[in-house]
Protein backbone atom coordinates (compact mmCIF):
# COMPACT_ATOMS: atom_id res chain seq x y z
CA UNK A 1 0.00 0.00 0.00
CA UNK A 2 2.53 2.37 0.85
CA UNK A 3 4.78 2.00 -2.62
CA UNK A 4 1.26 2.11 -4.15
CA UNK A 5 0.35 5.92 -2.62
CA UNK A 6 4.21 6.57 -3.16
CA UNK A 7 3.18 6.30 -6.99
CA UNK A 8 0.12 7.74 -7.19
CA UNK A 9 1.91 11.13 -4.93
CA UNK A 10 4.29 10.89 -8.12
CA UNK A 11 2.13 10.49 -10.86
CA UNK A 12 -0.42 13.08 -10.10
CA UNK A 13 2.44 15.68 -9.80
CA UNK A 14 3.94 14.29 -13.43
CA UNK A 15 0.35 15.09 -14.76
CA UNK A 16 0.56 18.15 -13.59
CA UNK A 17 3.67 19.23 -14.83
CA UNK A 18 3.01 17.99 -18.57
CA UNK A 19 0.10 20.07 -18.46
CA UNK A 20 2.29 22.61 -19.28
CA UNK A 21 3.28 21.05 -22.58
CA UNK A 22 0.14 21.74 -23.90
CA UNK A 23 0.74 25.49 -24.13
CA UNK A 24 1.16 27.12 -27.93
CA UNK A 25 5.09 25.75 -28.69
CA UNK A 26 5.25 22.81 -26.03
CA UNK A 27 5.75 19.24 -26.26
CA UNK A 28 5.92 16.38 -24.52
CA UNK A 29 8.12 13.07 -24.60
CA UNK A 30 7.00 10.17 -22.71
CA UNK A 31 9.58 7.29 -22.71
CA UNK A 32 12.49 7.09 -20.32
CA UNK A 33 13.20 9.54 -19.48
CA UNK A 34 9.96 11.60 -19.95
CA UNK A 35 10.18 15.23 -20.31
CA UNK A 36 7.93 18.11 -21.29
CA UNK A 37 8.71 21.57 -22.85
CA UNK A 38 6.42 24.35 -22.50
CA UNK A 39 7.19 27.15 -25.60
CA UNK A 40 8.47 29.32 -22.56
CA UNK A 41 12.19 30.25 -20.78
CA UNK A 42 10.61 29.76 -17.28
CA UNK A 43 13.04 27.07 -15.49
CA UNK A 44 9.58 26.59 -13.66
CA UNK A 45 7.55 25.42 -16.94
CA UNK A 46 10.12 22.74 -18.69
CA UNK A 47 11.50 20.07 -16.95
CA UNK A 48 11.95 16.41 -16.57
CA UNK A 49 9.55 14.23 -14.45
CA UNK A 50 10.92 10.73 -14.57
CA UNK A 51 13.98 8.82 -15.35
CA UNK A 52 15.15 5.04 -14.58
CA UNK A 53 18.57 4.88 -15.67
CA UNK A 54 21.39 2.61 -15.08
CA UNK A 55 23.75 2.64 -12.57
CA UNK A 56 26.93 1.74 -15.54
CA UNK A 57 25.88 4.41 -17.98
CA UNK A 58 24.33 6.99 -15.69
CA UNK A 59 26.38 9.80 -16.78
CA UNK A 60 25.95 9.31 -20.81
CA UNK A 61 21.92 8.69 -19.90
CA UNK A 62 22.00 11.91 -18.19
CA UNK A 63 23.60 14.13 -20.52
CA UNK A 64 21.58 12.21 -23.68
CA UNK A 65 18.61 13.45 -21.83
CA UNK A 66 19.54 17.07 -21.40
CA UNK A 67 21.07 17.23 -24.94
CA UNK A 68 17.55 18.58 -26.21
CA UNK A 69 17.38 21.34 -23.16
CA UNK A 70 20.95 21.89 -24.20
CA UNK A 71 20.18 22.60 -27.71
CA UNK A 72 17.65 24.95 -26.85
CA UNK A 73 18.95 26.43 -24.48
CA UNK A 74 15.94 26.03 -22.59
CA UNK A 75 15.89 26.05 -18.45
CA UNK A 76 14.36 22.84 -16.92
CA UNK A 77 13.47 21.32 -13.22
CA UNK A 78 14.11 17.73 -12.73
CA UNK A 79 11.83 16.21 -10.39
CA UNK A 80 13.67 12.81 -8.54
CA UNK A 81 11.14 11.02 -6.76
CA UNK A 82 10.54 7.40 -5.87
CA UNK A 83 9.77 5.83 -9.02
CA UNK A 84 13.14 7.66 -10.32
CA UNK A 85 16.47 5.15 -10.16
CA UNK A 86 19.34 4.94 -9.40
CA UNK A 87 19.43 5.89 -5.87
CA UNK A 88 22.25 8.15 -6.22
CA UNK A 89 20.72 10.23 -9.35
CA UNK A 90 20.42 13.54 -7.51
CA UNK A 91 23.76 13.47 -6.71
CA UNK A 92 24.99 12.99 -10.07
CA UNK A 93 22.61 15.33 -11.45
CA UNK A 94 24.85 17.78 -9.31
CA UNK A 95 27.78 16.98 -11.14
CA UNK A 96 26.22 17.87 -14.26
CA UNK A 97 25.54 21.25 -13.50
CA UNK A 98 22.46 21.01 -11.92
CA UNK A 99 21.19 22.49 -8.90
CA UNK A 100 19.97 21.14 -6.18
CA UNK A 101 16.55 23.57 -5.50
CA UNK A 102 14.57 21.88 -2.13
CA UNK A 103 13.19 18.45 -1.27
CA UNK A 104 9.50 18.12 -0.99
CA UNK A 105 7.74 15.55 0.98
CA UNK A 106 4.94 13.27 -0.66
CA UNK A 107 2.16 12.84 1.57
CA UNK A 108 -1.33 10.52 0.83
CA UNK A 109 -4.80 9.81 2.43
CA UNK A 110 -7.77 7.94 1.89
CA UNK A 111 -10.43 10.62 1.84
CA UNK A 112 -13.08 9.32 3.51
CA UNK A 113 -10.44 9.07 6.33
CA UNK A 114 -9.67 12.84 6.78
CA UNK A 115 -10.98 14.62 9.93
CA UNK A 116 -14.68 15.90 9.88
CA UNK A 117 -14.41 19.39 8.66
CA UNK A 118 -14.95 22.28 11.60
CA UNK A 119 -16.21 25.80 10.44
CA UNK A 120 -13.41 28.52 11.01
CA UNK A 121 -14.06 31.12 13.23
CA UNK A 122 -15.20 34.19 11.10
CA UNK A 123 -17.74 35.08 8.18
CA UNK A 124 -16.52 33.06 5.34
CA UNK A 125 -17.75 32.22 1.57
CA UNK A 126 -16.45 29.09 0.28
CA UNK A 127 -16.49 29.23 -4.08
CA UNK A 128 -15.29 27.69 -7.12
CA UNK A 129 -13.12 29.89 -9.09
CA UNK A 130 -14.84 29.53 -12.83
CA UNK A 131 -14.27 32.70 -15.20
CA UNK A 132 -11.34 34.06 -15.65
CA UNK A 133 -12.42 37.08 -14.12
CA UNK A 134 -12.25 34.89 -10.73
CA UNK A 135 -9.24 33.84 -11.41
CA UNK A 136 -8.32 37.47 -11.38
CA UNK A 137 -8.98 38.04 -8.27
CA UNK A 138 -7.99 34.41 -6.93
CA UNK A 139 -4.09 35.16 -8.43
CA UNK A 140 -2.65 38.53 -6.07
CA UNK A 141 -2.94 36.24 -2.75
CA UNK A 142 -1.16 32.98 -4.61
CA UNK A 143 1.03 35.10 -6.47
CA UNK A 144 2.21 36.95 -2.80
CA UNK A 145 2.29 33.13 -1.19
CA UNK A 146 4.06 31.54 -3.80
CA UNK A 147 6.80 33.99 -4.39
CA UNK A 148 5.60 35.30 -7.91
CA UNK A 149 7.22 38.69 -9.19
CA UNK A 150 4.45 41.41 -10.02
CA UNK A 151 6.45 41.76 -13.48
CA UNK A 152 5.17 37.60 -14.19
CA UNK A 153 1.78 37.83 -12.83
CA UNK A 154 -0.01 38.61 -16.13
CA UNK A 155 2.20 35.84 -17.92
CA UNK A 156 1.45 33.37 -14.88
CA UNK A 157 -2.32 34.69 -15.00
CA UNK A 158 -2.68 33.40 -18.86
CA UNK A 159 -1.21 30.10 -18.08
CA UNK A 160 -3.12 29.37 -15.42
CA UNK A 161 -6.19 30.64 -17.90
CA UNK A 162 -5.16 28.50 -20.84
CA UNK A 163 -4.54 25.70 -18.47
CA UNK A 164 -7.86 25.97 -16.17
CA UNK A 165 -10.49 26.70 -18.64
CA UNK A 166 -9.82 24.28 -21.84
CA UNK A 167 -12.53 21.58 -22.03
CA UNK A 168 -10.44 18.51 -20.79
CA UNK A 169 -9.25 20.69 -18.23
CA UNK A 170 -8.11 18.67 -15.19
CA UNK A 171 -7.66 21.68 -12.79
CA UNK A 172 -10.12 23.17 -10.10
CA UNK A 173 -9.45 26.32 -8.46
CA UNK A 174 -11.03 27.38 -5.07
CA UNK A 175 -11.01 30.63 -2.94
CA UNK A 176 -12.89 31.40 0.54
CA UNK A 177 -13.74 35.19 1.03
CA UNK A 178 -13.97 37.10 4.15
CA UNK A 179 -14.57 40.60 4.76
CA UNK A 180 -15.19 41.32 0.47
CA UNK A 181 -11.88 39.68 -0.46
CA UNK A 182 -9.96 36.50 -1.17
CA UNK A 183 -8.42 35.34 2.46
CA UNK A 184 -6.99 31.36 1.08
CA UNK A 185 -6.67 30.18 -2.16
CA UNK A 186 -6.43 26.02 -2.97
CA UNK A 187 -6.38 23.72 -6.06
CA UNK A 188 -7.56 20.41 -7.33
CA UNK A 189 -5.38 18.76 -9.81
CA UNK A 190 -6.71 15.47 -10.94
CA UNK A 191 -4.47 13.48 -12.66
CA UNK A 192 -3.69 9.73 -12.37
CA UNK A 193 -7.01 9.21 -11.34
CA UNK A 194 -6.16 11.29 -7.78
CA UNK A 195 -7.07 14.38 -6.34
CA UNK A 196 -3.89 16.33 -5.96
CA UNK A 197 -3.98 19.18 -3.68
CA UNK A 198 -2.12 22.59 -4.83
CA UNK A 199 -1.59 26.39 -4.20
CA UNK A 200 -2.77 26.45 -0.70
CA UNK A 201 -2.58 30.24 0.55
CA UNK A 202 -3.63 32.14 3.51
CA UNK A 203 -3.69 35.89 4.10
CA UNK A 204 -1.26 36.54 6.69
CA UNK A 205 -3.50 38.61 9.10
CA UNK A 206 -6.29 35.58 8.55
CA UNK A 207 -3.66 32.62 9.73
CA UNK A 208 -5.32 32.21 12.97
CA UNK A 209 -8.41 31.33 11.97
CA UNK A 210 -7.46 27.69 10.77
CA UNK A 211 -8.29 28.52 7.07
CA UNK A 212 -5.80 26.00 6.00
CA UNK A 213 -7.09 23.29 7.25
CA UNK A 214 -10.55 24.79 6.15
CA UNK A 215 -9.77 25.25 2.51
CA UNK A 216 -7.80 21.75 2.57
CA UNK A 217 -11.07 20.06 3.85
CA UNK A 218 -13.93 22.05 1.68
CA UNK A 219 -11.48 21.40 -1.59
CA UNK A 220 -10.86 17.72 -0.79
CA UNK A 221 -15.17 17.49 -0.32
CA UNK A 222 -15.34 18.73 -3.54
CA UNK A 223 -13.08 15.72 -4.83
CA UNK A 224 -14.98 13.17 -2.86
CA UNK A 225 -18.20 14.47 -4.50
CA UNK A 226 -16.65 14.08 -7.89
CA UNK A 227 -15.55 10.10 -7.23
CA UNK A 228 -12.31 10.79 -5.66
CA UNK A 229 -10.99 8.66 -3.26
CA UNK A 230 -7.29 9.11 -2.62
CA UNK A 231 -5.96 12.73 -2.25
CA UNK A 232 -2.40 13.44 -3.00
CA UNK A 233 0.11 16.68 -1.89
CA UNK A 234 3.46 18.17 -1.44
CA UNK A 235 5.04 20.15 0.32
CA UNK A 236 8.09 22.03 1.66
CA UNK A 237 7.45 23.36 4.97
CA UNK A 238 7.28 21.89 8.29
CA UNK A 239 4.27 23.56 9.36
CA UNK A 240 2.20 23.02 6.81
CA UNK A 241 3.48 18.76 6.72
CA UNK A 242 1.82 18.99 10.51
CA UNK A 243 -1.13 20.35 9.37
CA UNK A 244 -1.37 17.63 6.91
CA UNK A 245 -0.59 14.89 9.17
CA UNK A 246 -2.69 16.04 11.58
CA UNK A 247 -6.23 16.15 9.31
CA UNK A 248 -5.06 12.56 7.98
CA UNK A 249 -2.22 12.30 5.46
CA UNK A 250 0.79 10.52 6.25
CA UNK A 251 4.01 10.79 4.23
CA UNK A 252 4.83 8.23 1.60
CA UNK A 253 8.07 9.84 0.05
CA UNK A 254 10.17 12.76 -1.29
CA UNK A 255 11.02 14.57 -4.20
CA UNK A 256 14.37 16.28 -5.06
CA UNK A 257 14.12 19.34 -6.94
CA UNK A 258 17.12 20.10 -9.51
CA UNK A 259 17.68 23.52 -11.63
CA UNK A 260 19.88 23.76 -14.61
CA UNK A 261 19.95 27.14 -16.78
CA UNK A 262 22.29 27.55 -19.75
CA UNK A 263 23.13 31.00 -19.65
Amino acid sequence: MAADFARLVEENLSAKSHDFATLPGGRLRTGNPTWFTSGLERIGYNGITCAQFSSEKLDLQIKEALDPFRRTLTPLTWWVGPLSQPANLGRVLQAHGLTHNRDMIGMAAELDRLSEFTPPDLDYAFEPVTTPSELEMWMPLFAATFGIPAAEIPLTLDIFGQLSFAPDSEWRHYAMFADGGVVATGSLHLGAGVAGLYNIATRPDYRQHGLGTAITLLIYEEAKKMGYRIGALQTTYPNALRLYHRIGFEVYCKFGIYQRGWV
